[in-house]
């Protein structure tokens, strides 16, 4: 008998390794779909053990000082600093066994960005043509659907280490072009928009010869550039031009249109408004929103200085007053409000929300009373597009520190988001020599999307 959402709910938490998802029949004849996807990126390594994987009956120097809260789900518990979304779980399914090998941020934050295996392990990696792309950029490149705004969308920033920027962020071996639209927000959360209207005393006719002009400009230029440079540039100008010629797309980047109670649910803060405006750029037509935290100083928790967010999540000291006092509170609010939001406005059966990091925590807690970084097991959450809510799969050990069931790696999760977009990740894109990859090496998790693998995009 295949368990209803009702049963879910009342015979509490379902472990999926196996069971047939609600309403697919077996033998698989429903897959689900998302219209688009919002990526909530934890840059640094949010704690799976204090967070969603904790272990209450572990050694004190292994559970950490949190207590574990009651969710929406019966059987579910998690951190007690998570108290919104705690109200949240029966729209999320809890994926507890990611894991993959990098103990570095390089080529962790690579490989869950993209689902590939960097070829350095180290640190001090830069972005290189050959790179694979960033998951949005690769569907964005699969997807046959037209859409005003760019498909593959980032904000509020890039990522750095320092100067550097992090491999994985950009289209990699697909050409800059294909690089997700970059949109930044300041560190107090308001949108630094790009200038798509026109300005008052450019009328349309002036600014369809403006576009005649710029084509003949650009079929003179060809002895200046290269015919790369050129394919670039002529690639962002159209983009540009169908920007400039729909109002509406100004509009959805327009966060002084929401009203202050959504702004204050959210939180007024900048990964609160990146969630928001994310929210809105979906709901306008982005196929992919990939939402970075952003590069910003954070108070030490004991008011000693300033801690630098190169990755604001790698709490490598005074861990438990950073997670408790800055960081969570914050995804907690945004995380939560994102849901509930969707959700009230019909669009979380057609929107995958997925929340990561690019590695966990370690289960022991070190000698400077906090944990470091740990790649063997780690949480992540996903919701939306038909992902069950109230979910858990996968399992690990006593301390939250191997998977014992289930195990999930980060081209697994590319190749579920690809799925529950539509589009095969098997499925073939070239780069800019013709030559073929497969947008993705790994298997959809069909304990939460179906048996089913979609058409050939």
């Amino acid at each position: 008998m295949v368990p209803t959402r009702r049963d879910i709910l009342r015979f509490g938490t379902i472990s999926l390794g196996g069971t047939l998802l609600p309403g697919t029949a077996r033998g698989g004849s429903r897959v689900p779909r998302a219209r688009a996807c919002i990526l909530l990126f934890m840059d640094g390594g949010p704690s799976q053990i204090d967070l969603l994987d904790m272990k209450p009956d572990a050694p004190a120097e292994i559970r950490g000082p949190f207590q574990p809260i009651s969710t929406t789900v019966p059987g579910l518990q998690i951190c007690e600093h998570l108290p919104r979304l705690a109200r949240e779980m029966h729209r999320v399914a809890l994926v507890r066994s990611v894991r993959h090998e990098e103990m570095v941020h390089d080529p962790a934050v690579y490989q869950a960005l993209t689902g590939r295996k960097h070829q350095n392990t180290g640190g001090g990696l830069t972005v290189d043509a050959s790179d694979f792309p960033q998951i949005g950029a690769a569907f964005a490149a699969a997807d046959r659907r037209p859409g005003a705004l760019p498909k593959a969308i980032e904000l509020p920033e890039t990522m750095k280490m320092g100067a550097r920027i992090l491999p994985g962020q950009s289209a990699g071996f697909l050409g800059a072009t294909r690089d997700p639209f970059r949109v930044t927000l300041t560190p107090d959360g308001s949108v630094a928009p790009p200038e798509f209207t026109r300005l008052p005393d450019v009328s349309a006719a002036r600014a369809g010869r403006r576009r005649s002009l710029l084509g003949e400009l650009n079929h003179r230029r060809g002895s200046l550039q290269s015919a790369g440079e050129a394919g670039v540039l002529d690639g962002f100008q159209r983009q540009a031009l169908a920007l400039l010629n729909d109002p509406r797309i100004g509009a959805a980047f327009d966060l002084s249109r929401e009203p202050a109670q959504q702004h204050e649910q959210y939180g007024r803060h900048r990964h609160g408004q990146s969630v928001l405006l994310a929210r809105r750029l979906v709901e306008a037509g982005a196929r992919f929103v990939t939402v970075y935290w952003g590069h910003e100083d954070q108070d030490w928790a004991d008011g000693k200085g300033k801690r630098p967010a190169n990755n604001p999540w790698d709490t490598h000291r005074n861990h438990f007053p950073l997670v408790r006092d800055d960081l969570v509170p914050r995804a907690d609010q945004a995380l939560s409000a994102l849901l509930a939001d969707l959700a009230g406005r019909g669009l979380l059966e057609e929107t995958l929300v997925v929340w990561m990091g690019e590695f966990g925590r370690s289960p022991k807690i070190s000698e400077w009373a906090s944990r470091e970084h740990w790649p063997y097991a780690y949480s992540l959450l996903m919701a939306g597009a038909g992902i069950p809510g109230g979910a858990i799969y996968g399992k690990t050990d006593a301390w939250a520190g191997e998977v014992v069931e289930n195990p999930v790696s980060p081209a697994d999760i590319s190749a579920t988001i690809l799925t529950t977009l539509g589009v095969d990740p098997s499925a073939l894109i070239q780069d800019q020599q013709g030559r073929p990859y497969p947008l993705s090496h790994g298997r959809p998790i069909e304990a939460l999307i179906g048996a089913d693998r979609p058409a050939r995009s």
